[in-house]
């Protein structure tokens, strides 16, 4: 039996509890005094074939200040118990990550959350998704690490965390079907995506206006484009990783693997 148990403790400010997975939309903003979140809290352990990633998803690095302009919510502490296998196995039927289900999680117990809750007019059945990041310029409260928080206090990032990367590529966490997550600043890999031409369809039933970045249904995979495959990975010294880049999809929106429920 291998085992592994990494504990983080640091001290941050700040803490409110309200629902799950909603709206980053602007509103007037409560700072909250004196209330101080628990200490940083997680535990890797890898035994009977899987590894067990429990946390409080209090970050161990400095965040943006929460809540903001663009982002109403506080940070308040979690209750993370996850559970992903030793031996992932790539499959032929890829898996995608929607906005309600993490990629996967950091070193540090924070998890990866690519998507945003954010539609076209607010309309979800549109299926036109706005994005957290666009050419660079980060919306919905985006702090330093490419992070926000969730409605329920859950913070957790939209691309490369800054805060864990070291020189050159570094493993900064784990995938839900197992595979390792790596990053590096600036990229090594560049991904396979890219802006599709022309304008989108418009008339109503879509957004208006050239394919800018603003929504995930501007881009569209290219095969060769880049190094990395559909859900950012490569295979490195025999080993199939994925990686988090600068540019879309920043994490990755699709498993190669068999997630864990």
């Amino acid at each position: 039996m291998k085992r592994l148990i990494l504990l983080l403790f640091m001290a941050c400010a700040t803490a409110q509890n309200a629902q799950a997975h909603g709206s980053h939309d602007e509103q007037p903003v409560a700072k909250l005094e004196n209330i101080v979140l628990p200490a940083p809290k997680v535990s890797i352990i890898e035994e009977n074939g899987m590894r067990f990633i429990r946390g409080n998803g209090i970050p161990d690095h400095e965040t943006g200040d929460f809540p903001s302009r663009n982002n109403p919510n506080s940070i308040s502490a979690q209750d993370y118990n996850f559970k992903v296998t030793l031996t992932p196995q790539k499959q032929a039927q890829k898996t995608k990550v929607t906005n309600r289900t993490y990629f996967g999680v950091a070193l540090n117990g924070i998890p990866f959350d690519p998507g945003t809750a954010e539609y076209w007019k607010r309309d979800r059945s549109s299926g036109w998704v706005e994005e957290g990041i666009v050419k660079g310029r980060k919306k919905l409260g985006i702090d330093q690490n490419n992070a926000h928080v969730q409605p329920n206090g859950a913070y957790h990032y939209h691309g490369v965390p800054p805060a864990l990367v070291k020189d050159g590529l570094t493993l900064v966490g784990y995938a839900a079907d197992g595979f390792k997550i790596y990053a590096a600043v600036p990229d090594l890999y560049k991904s396979s995506y890219a802006l599709k031409m022309g304008s989108r369809p418009g008339q109503g039933q879509t957004p208006d206006g050239r394919y800018d970045g603003t929504y995930t249904q501007d881009f569209e995979y290219i095969a060769g484009h880049g190094d990395l495959d559909e859900c950012n990975g490569i295979v490195k010294n025999g080993e199939y990783i994925y990686v988090l880049t600068q540019d879309f999809p920043f994490v990755p929106r699709c498993l190669s693997g068999t997630p864990a429920s």
